[in-house]
């Protein structure tokens, strides 16, 4: 059946009508009814304080979680320090062990090796690097 069909005989049906003084008993019951609690809302702040409550422990949980993940990493960067500090230490006293060497080594290849004795370089005060000096350019 086409839905054009299916309309016009639907709204030709009789029309249903409500008794005489229908609205008149229905507004004369509500005015003589008394308000009826409502039986859902001490169930829903019971809900609702369970899930506030819920959700605190969680918050707290998560904290706790996340400051324990914190210290651990902090202890664990103290350790990172104190080793380093202890290798710094072996390193310096190693070096103040060696025995001032007068030769230098400046790299080199496979073929050439640059060495600076340095008792042959003259010591001078007023030495500058060339990156000082304008003409180098």
């Amino acid at each position: 059946m086409e839905d054009q069909h299916l309309g016009r005989l639907l709204r030709e049906l009789p029309r249903e009508q409500a008794r005489q003084g229908f609205t008149a008993r229905v507004l004369a019951r509500l005015d003589e009814a008394p308000p009826r609690p409502l039986r859902w809302q001490p169930r829903l702040a019971a809900a609702a304080a369970t899930l506030v409550i819920a959700l605190a422990g969680a918050g707290l949980l998560q904290h706790a979680r996340m400051e324990a993940a914190r210290a651990a990493r902090v202890a664990r960067a103290e350790q990172v320090l104190r080793e380093l500090r202890a290798e710094h230490g072996r390193i310096k006293k190693e070096i103040e062990e060696l025995p001032e060497s007068p030769v230098v080594y400046l790299g080199g290849d496979e073929q050439t090796d640059l060495v600076i004795d340095m008792r042959q370089v003259e010591s001078r005060d007023d030495v500058r690097p060339a990156t000082y000096r304008y003409d180098t350019f």
